[in-house]
């Protein structure tokens, strides 16, 4: 990620539309009767970021350890900031370190496609054989190569994904899907036109180039795009899945 980018996403996913509606489609998920890990979970935030997922695993979960990687170290010093109490270290995705094993969830939300799946194959096996059998493993990639924007270079997206091959990839890691959707289906024909610039600038590697974060929606607009989210995220909850969209959410099992 472009230096300043975490601060900026820092400041803002604590309220932006995007980030609230993915942690609100985490949520539901783990409250649902099939997909909540045990009381007391030992959780692992693989790829933290500035800590706002850890923030709502910790308050929803009330696990009795909670830890979290990053590779940035400016992230972890923002999300300590928010989670004092968490662990949290530098570790690479594509080579974790797992300091407290056997975990009962791990948590990955837009960290792969940075690296790429070939790339972090190996990393993602050795946290799946950090979890216990029956533990869960919840991801959330960033749909349909053709949508590369220069919101992409900013945060270093090298690759984007469908569908089919976020399953053939949870099964090649060694887990079973429970739960696979796209998500933002309602609002994508906004999302590919709102994008089409960035799509038309995107240079890979360019310095220059910055992310959608930077020009956040007006408040009232803001409220009406995550309550769109969330009437997305209602209809995974009770069993839809959604045949389209900017991002790809899902839940590996380990048999």
């Amino acid at each position: 990620m472009h230096p300043g980018e975490y601060e900026v996403m820092s400041r803002v996913e604590g309220d932006h539309w995007w980030y609230r509606g993915l942690r609100d489609c985490l949520e539901r998920t783990l409250r649902s009767r099939d997909l909540s890990p045990p009381p007391g979970p030992r959780v692992l935030d693989a790829g933290c970021g500035t800590g706002a997922n850890l923030l709502l695993l910790r308050d929803l979960l009330r696990p009795s350890h909670l830890e979290g990687f990053d590779a940035a170290e400016e992230a972890l010093a923002l999300a300590h900031a928010k989670v004092p109490e968490a662990e949290l270290y530098r570790g690479d995705i594509c080579a974790p370190e797992v300091r407290s094993a056997p975990l009962d969830l791990i948590v990955s939300l837009d960290v792969i496609y940075i690296p790429g799946a070939q790339r972090a194959r190996d990393g993602l096996r050795t946290l799946v054989g950090a979890l216990r059998p029956g533990g869960l493993f919840v991801v959330n990639l960033p749909a349909y190569d053709w949508l590369y924007s220069e919101h992409d270079v900013a945060i270093h997206t090298s690759e984007r994904y469908t569908a089919p091959r976020v399953r053939r990839l949870l099964g090649d890691i060694g887990l079973e899907v429970a739960l696979l959707t796209y998500r933002v289906c309602l609002l994508f024909p906004l999302v590919v036109m709102t994008r089409l610039p960035g799509m038309l600038r995107a240079r890979p590697g360019d310095p220059e180039a910055r992310s959608d974060l930077h020009q956040p929606p007006a408040p009232r607009l803001d409220r009406g795009l995550h309550a769109v989210l969330r009437a997305e995220n209602r209809l995974i909850a009770a069993g839809v899945r959604l045949p389209w969209g900017s991002s790809i959410f899902a839940v590996g099992r380990k048999p």
